[in-house]
C-alpha cells in the first residue's frame, strides 16, 4: 500500500496549542498508512521540535499578508510531493492553503479552525480582511474543522454558508503521560517553595492569556494566604509588563515567572489549583493536560472552555476580567481542599473518557477518509489515493 501523503500546513512556528495538536496528530497518525509532512511559516521552535521527531519539515515564509511568492512555493511543494490531504491551521495559513491546494490539484483540502477569528490579536483591519478572504476562498475548502463548537457557532456566525462543510473535533491528550500519583515536591524545591499553596498557570504572556487579571487578584489572595505562590509559564511581549505589574501591586514575592518549560507534567504536579484567566480560547490543550493530571481547575468562561468545564462538577468557572470573582473562587477551591480534590478526580475521569488523542486523531482520519471518498467520487480518474 502506498502512503497517502498528508501535508500540514501550520498557523505559527512558535508552540501553542496549533502546534501541539499537530505534533500529537503526526505522533499518532498510522504512518504504513500516511505519510505526513509538515509546513512552517516562518523559522522558530516549533521547526526544530518537528524535526527531532523525525517529522519530513518544510520552511515556506507566509509573511507578509499578500505575498505572490509564498503562493508560487507552496503550489510547486504540493504538486512535487503529489499531496493528497492538505490540512491547514488559522486564517493566514487556512488562506494560503487553499488557493495553493487548488492550483496544485490537492484532491482534499481541510482548513482547521483553532481559535475564533473575533479572537485573533491583530488589528480590526487585518481582521476583516482574514474574513473577507476566507469567504471569498470558501468554495475551495472541502472540510473545515473546529476544536470546539463555540468556535463552529463562531465561524458560521462569520460565514454562514461554511455551516455544511465544518465538524467539531475536540483536542485529546494521552493521559498515560500525566501520572496519578506525581512527584509534589520536584518543582517546589526547585523554585524554593518551601510551604503554602501552589498556583500554576502556563500560556503565552499575552493580552489574551488574561495574566493582569490574576494578578490583579493577588492582594485579595494574599490577605487570606500569605505564603501563597504562583507559577507563571510562558513567554511572550507581557513578560516585563507583568513583572512591573506584579511590583506595583506589592505581590512580587508571590510569582515565579519561569519562561517555557518542556517539564509540563512536573510543573503541574507542583500545583495545588491551576487557574486559566484567559480572555478567549480555542479548546486550550493547557486545561486539557491539567485535568488529566487531576488538578483542580479554575477557569475563564470563554469560548470552548465549558464544552471542557462544567462548573462545579469538574472545576470552576469564572468571567473574564474580573479579578474579584477569580479570587473569590480560588479562595473556595483552597479552602475546601476535599471538594477540590473531588474536581479534580472528576476532570481527570473526563478525559479518560472523553477527549484522548486517540479520539482526536480517529475523528480527524475519519474526516480525512470522507473527503477522500468524496474526491474519488469528483473526479474518478484522479487516483493518487490507494487504498
Amino acid at each position: 500500500m502506498i502512503p497517502v501523503v498528508v501535508a500540514e500546513l501550520a498557523g505559527s512556528s512558535s508552540y501553542g496549542g496549533g502546534e501541539r495538536y499537530l505534533e500529537l496528530l503526526c505522533d499518532r497518525l498510522d504512518r504504513a498508512r500516511y505519510r505526513t509532512l509538515v509546513i512552517c511559516p516562518e523559522p522558530g521552535p516549533f521547526v526544530g521540535r518537528m524535526k527531532e521527531r523525525g517529522v519530513e519539515t518544510h520552511l515556506v515564509h507566509l509573511a507578509p499578508l499578500f505575498n505572490p511568492l509564498a503562493l508560487w512555493r507552496l503550489t510547486r511543494l504540493f504538486a512535487r510531493e503529489r499531496v493528497t490531504i492538505l490540512q491547514t491551521h488559522g486564517a493566514r495559513a487556512n488562506f494560503y492553503g487553499r488557493i495553493a491546494g487548488r492550483l496544485a490539484g490537492v484532491p482534499v483540502i481541510i482548513s482547521t479552525i483553532h481559535n475564533s477569528l473575533k479572537d485573533y490579536e491583530v488589528s480590526p483591519l487585518k481582521r476583516w480582511i482574514y474574513a473577507l478572504l476566507l469567504r471569498l476562498t470558501l468554495s475551495l475548502v472541502h472540510r473545515i474543522i473546529c476544536v470546539s463548537d463555540a468556535n463552529r457557532r463562531d465561524l458560521i456566525d462569520e460565514c454562514p454558508a461554511a455551516g455544511a462543510k465544518t465538524q467539531t473535533v475536540y483536542n485529546g491528550v494521552d493521559s498515560s503521560a500525566f501520572p496519578s500519583q506525581p512527584d509534589r515536591q520536584k518543582v517546589r524545591q526547585e523554585l524554593g517553595i518551601i510551604q503554602g499553596p501552589v498556583l500554576v498557570t502556563i500560556g503565552r504572556l499575552t493580552e489574551q492569556k488574561g495574566h493582569r487579571y490574576l494578578l490583579q487578584a493577588f492582594p485579595d489572595l494574599l490577605s487570606t494566604w500569605p505564603q501563597l505562590c504562583c507559577v507563571f509559564v510562558g513567554e511572550g511581549e507581557l513578560h516585563d509588563a507583568l513583572q512591573r505589574l506584579a511590583i506595583d501591586l506589592g505581590v512580587e514575592r508571590a510569582c515565579r515567572f519561569v519562561g517555557v518549560r518542556e517539564d509540563i507534567a512536573d510543573i503541574l504536579a507542583a500545583a495545588d489549583l491551576f487557574v486559566l484567566p484567559s480572555l478567549s480560547e480555542g479548546f486550550p490543550f493547557v486545561l486539557l493536560e491539567a485535568l488529566a493530571m487531576g488538578c483542580p481547575v479554575v477557569a475563564s468562561r470563554v469560548n470552548g472552555v465549558p464544552e471542557l468545564i462544567e462548573d462545579h462538577k469538574t472545576g470552576l468557572l469564572v468571567p473574564p476580567r474580573d479579578p474579584q470573582a477569580l479570587a473569590r473562587a480560588i479562595l473556595d477551591m483552597l479552602s475546601d481542599p476535599a471538594a477540590a480534590s473531588k474536581l479534580g478526580a472528576d476532570g481527570r475521569a473526563l478525559v479518560q473518557e472523553r477527549f484522548t488523542v486517540d479520539r482526536m486523531v480517529a475523528n480527524t482520519t475519519a474526516i480525512f477518509d470522507e473527503a477522500m471518498q468524496d474526491a474519488d467520487e469528483r473526479s474518478p480518474v484522479q487516483k493518487r489515493v490507494l487504498t
